[in-house]
């Protein structure tokens, strides 16, 4: 039987890393699925790509040579830094939602052997919550497609990856992961994609050592514009963890609450 992804007026891939993003965005501009995208991007000769194209973002190189593999701050600690910073608002975030860093139920294995592209996709699964906060992207379910938007715009084809293992994962059939199992029939959003593709920084840098920096100059030098679909007070139908809370952030996208 014939998927909408075998249909999609997409030529065959090309092994250029420049090309990836235009891809990547043309397929936007078909308002494909993410579910669609995981057997376009996941072909070996884009995989390559990818690679090249990941080696290119400033940073990401040493991390990848590294293997820079730090443990989660913890929330605690984090909690009792400056007003304003990434860590303390990240930890009133996972409070706000109930939420704690090992929520996500694909918790990846990091191969010593692993390429620049699978390197990538254990950090965007261990980052995840971050790029909410950063983002300014609630847990509601539409949110989450925005958000995933956002990461396919940073790094197309560690998503379809991640989205691949993803959606064989036994876990994802706990009720609490209903938003992981919906996410797939979400269209990609274009406004979130760019901002993602304008975001690459995000992959070469060290996270985990940046909780006291002020969030709105951190978003700033990360290349994070404001969402201009932000819709104050208003989260959402939301199944993540299970329960529907007020918004967490304010109006202006980037202002810290």
């Amino acid at each position: 039987m014939h998927t909408r992804a075998d249909r999609l007026s997409f030529e065959a891939p090309l092994a250029e890393p420049t090309t990836l993003v235009e891809q990547a965005r043309d397929l936007v501009n078909q308002r494909v699925t993410l579910g669609e995208v995981i057997p376009v991007l996941t072909e070996p000769e884009l995989l390559a790509a990818s690679d090249a194209l990941l080696l290119s973002v400033p940073g990401f190189r040493e991390l990848h040579a590294e293997l820079w593999d730090p443990a989660l701050p913890e929330l605690e600690a984090l909690a009792t830094l400056p007003e304003g910073s990434f860590g303390r608002c990240y930890a009133a975030y996972m409070a706000h939602y109930r939420l704690t860093p090992d929520f996500f139920p694909i918790q990846s294995e990091l191969d010593p052997e692993a390429t620049p592209t699978r390197y990538a996709v254990h950090r965007l699964n261990k980052c995840h919550d971050f790029f909410h906060v950063l983002g300014a992207y609630e847990t509601s379910d539409a949110d989450e497609v925005a958000v995933q938007s956002f990461v396919f715009g940073l790094a197309p084809s560690a998503l379809a990856l991640f989205l691949a293992a993803a959606s064989v994962h036994p876990d994802i059939l706990r009720d609490k992961y209903k938003h992981l199992r919906d996410i797939y029939e979400g269209r990609i959003q274009a406004h979130d994609f760019v901002r993602g593709v304008a975001a690459t920084a995000l992959l070469g840098a060290r996270l985990e050592s940046l909780m006291e920096e002020p969030l709105d100059l951190l978003r700033q030098r990360l290349g994070l514009a404001a969402r201009t679909d932000f819709r104050p007070g208003h989260p959402g139908e939301n199944t993540c963890s299970g329960r529907s809370v007020p918004a967490f952030f304010t109006p202006v996208a980037a202002q810290v609450p």
